[in-house]
């Protein structure tokens, strides 16, 4: 800072100051830094709180799910009914809104609420009336002044949720810009096991014989043997990181880290390596991508669960 006498008739003034203009420069410089110092770290804070919201969220799930366990003898719902061919099995359906249509490419929309046969109703996913008990139980349609309010489920919504992206090709294509808002949730359930195992693997003909209550006995084993280990819900990413045994980023934007919600209840955000498989250190997915999945534990000798390969189906009703 550089100063000069004040001038004045008479009399003495105060000396003025003033910034020379390198060294404005370098305050400015020293600001940018701070800048890029700390404006990551605050990324990083809100991030992270995001993160908690989205554990949050699954351990309000958890405890719905606990609820429906005590009223239907430990029955989750995968779909809804076993009468019913695959395409109503879809890891959407145990609670969350309906879904919608997609506002400017019906090529991105989602079957689950296009199709109106497959479409649930407000109330109609089974955990919704554990956690939103006066949403309607009758289809609402587009132009029905309920249909924005019977949408706002956000226990379902991850803050982060951005959208799926289909890895399975070598030019990854964005499928919609959040997954809770076109189909009704963040979180997926790991209907893969029940879809590859108890529903295609036993599959004859045209037939799926009680692939429900098979994959519902499967459930039971795991709430017996590892439910703190045994995954139930999850972020949307980790399904098709599961499915292509391949890495991928979770919502909040860290690789092979997902939140995840288990069959005991509990819910933590957890690296999930799945390039190793569809376990790893304290949680298990127990996942496959086809019934000839030689990765799949109905296939491996060497994992622990392959003794319930053949496991038998609940008694029926």
């Amino acid at each position: 800072m550089s100063c000069r006498p004040g001038i004045g008739r008479g009399s003495t003034r105060r000396a003025r100051c003033a910034f020379t203009l390198i060294e404005l420069l370098v305050v400015i410089a020293i600001v940018v830094l701070l800048m890029a110092v700390l404006l990551p770290a605050l990324g990083m804070a809100r991030e992270q709180a995001r993160q908690t919201k989205c554990v949050a969220n699954l351990k309000q799930i958890g405890l719905a799910l606990h609820e429906y366990f005590n009223e239907q003898a430990e029955w989750f719902p995968f779909a809804r009914s076993e009468a019913t061919a695959a395409p109503y099995m879809h890891g959407f359906y145990y609670g969350g809104h309906p879904g919608r249509p997609h506002p400017s490419n019906p090529r991105r929309e989602w079957w689950g609420y296009v199709f109106a046969q497959y479409r649930d109703t407000p109330a109609g996913r089974p955990l919704n009336p554990y956690l939103y008990p006066d949403l309607p139980d009758w289809d609402v349609p587009a132009d029905d002044a309920l249909f924005e309010s019977v949408r706002k489920v956000p226990v379902f919504q991850c803050p982060s949720d951005k959208g799926g992206v289909w890895t399975n090709a070598n030019t990854p294509e964005p499928w919609c810009d959040s997954v809770y808002y076109y189909c009704g949730t963040s979180y997926l359930t790991n209907y893969l096991f029940a879809r590859y195992w108890a529903w295609d693997f036993f599959k004859t003909s045209d037939n799926w014989p009680a692939w429900q209550r098979r994959a519902n006995a499967f459930l039971r084993v795991q709430l017996q043997r590892d439910a703190s280990r045994f995954v139930i819900l999850f972020e949307d990413p980790l399904g098709w990181a599961l499915w292509n045994y391949l890495p991928r980023r979770g919502w909040h934007n860290r690789w092979n880290r997902h939140s995840l919600l288990f069959v005991d209840g509990h819910a933590a955000n957890l690296v999930t390596d799945t390039s190793l498989g569809s376990s790893g250190l304290g949680w298990k997915a127990c996942s496959g991508n086809s019934k000839a999945d030689r990765r799949a534990w109905w296939n491996n000798p060497d994992d622990p669960d392959y003794r319930y390969r053949t496991l038998p189906p609940l008694p029926g009703p």
